[in-house]
């Protein structure tokens, strides 16, 4: 794979050889094999054609909007399986791809998240923290407050 090339736009062609490379490769309708796919798409990597196929072109639904309760049963059962392996996560959940999956479990249904109203005191702390750090609400949760999210102190 030439350096770079994994940046560049996906072309419609590109798209067709990957559809017929997953038709072609040994395996159930989930590909796993992606060095044998990559063979198939010139200057694409096995990781270009994973991440490609189940962001793009590997999702019935398309992977878009909100997220039904039986996706989240599903990726529930697939983190229980496979612990926070996004990819393997993602193959079972078929409609979202792992980037998705991560976000959904670290954002929203890890039971580990602190729900919790937001006290008058944190409130300041949130304020003093984003004048010292700005909006990095990742580095401001992991400073400042252990068990919330990123997204939740954002909202706030």
């Amino acid at each position: 794979m030439v350096q770079g090339t994994s940046r560049l736009p996906w072309t419609e062609e590109e798209d067709r050889l990957l559809v017929e490379a997953v038709k072609k490769a040994p395996g159930d309708k989930n590909p796993s094999n992606w060095r044998i796919i990559e063979a198939y798409v010139p200057n694409r990597s096995n990781k270009d054609c994973r991440k490609r196929w189940f962001s793009k072109l590997g999702s019935k639904h398309g992977g878009r909007g909100l997220w039904r309760p039986e996706e989240d049963e599903i990726l529930l059962r697939a983190i229980e399986k496979h612990g926070l392996k996004w990819t393997r996560v993602a193959a079972e959940v078929k409609t979202r791809n792992s980037d998705q999956c991560a976000k959904r479990w670290k954002d929203t249904l890890n039971p580990d998240i602190d729900r919790t109203s937001w006290t008058a005191e944190e409130d300041k702390k949130l304020v003093e923290a984003v004048e010292q750090h700005g909006h990095h609400w990742a580095k401001i949760v992991k400073a400042c407050f252990p068990g919330r999210t990123g997204l939740a102190a954002k909202n706030r």
